[in-house]
């Protein structure tokens, strides 16, 4: 009886172990992100002016149809403005790129000075010259907003695959997220400004 227990005890263990090195591959849409991204900083990156602009309105569920492969998305028309539009109901995502939009000439500032660059993290990073204090805020705070659009898009992306906000699946599709982004930083940097290339090293665009 106590062998039979035991048996049953080691079976479990070995099934529990099994499922857990399971991992579910997520579809990255690398093309309707990189539109979604060039969307939204149209839409939302601009000076909070004007009080009266209609907000974002929440789509419901209507929108995605249930379907188990994912895959299905590829030929799915519309996919960057769904992907849109989850991000756009993020208040701390929308809030992100408000003040991003709020301060892009004084980053702009910096950028054409040569004083920061674009780094392959999506993220700017001191350049040549050390920044004085309210520059160095200035960065700080950019940054910030930037990470919470990069996590924005990695949790909309979960979502459109209809899988749970775990932190796997996040970090499974963040650093997608991420490359993208900064590859949006790179393609819209002006001439003379820093960027860094996906292999690490620096140039002038």
């Amino acid at each position: 009886m106590k062998r039979s227990g035991n048996i049953l005890i080691i079976s479990f263990l070995i099934i529990m172990g099994s499922c857990a090195v399971i991992t579910v591959n997520i579809y990255f849409p690398e093309k309707d992100v990189k539109e979604a991204y060039k969307a939204l900083e149209e839409e939302l990156m601009i000076p909070d002016q004007e009080k009266g602009e209609e907000q974002p309105v929440h789509e419901p569920e209507r929108s995605f149809r249930f379907e188990i492969a994912s895959t299905a998305y590829a030929q799915e028309p519309g996919l960057s403005d769904q992907i849109a539009s989850i991000v756009k109901n993020m208040p701390d995502v929308v809030q992100a790129y408000k003040e991003m939009g709020a301060r892009i000439v004084h980053t702009d500032r910096l950028r054409d000075s040569g004083m920061v660059g674009e780094a392959n993290n999506g993220l700017l990073v001191p350049r040549e010259k050390t920044l004085v204090p309210d520059d160095k805020t200035m960065v700080t705070l950019e940054n910030a907003n930037r990470q919470i659009v990069m996590e924005g898009m990695a949790k909309a992306i979960v979502r459109i695959n209809r899988l749970p906000q775990t932190e796997a699946n996040l970090g499974q599709v963040r650093p997608q997220a991420i490359e993208q982004f900064a590859e949006i930083r790179r393609d819209s940097a002006k001439k003379g400004w820093w960027i860094q290339l996906p292999d690490g090293n620096w140039t002038k665009k």
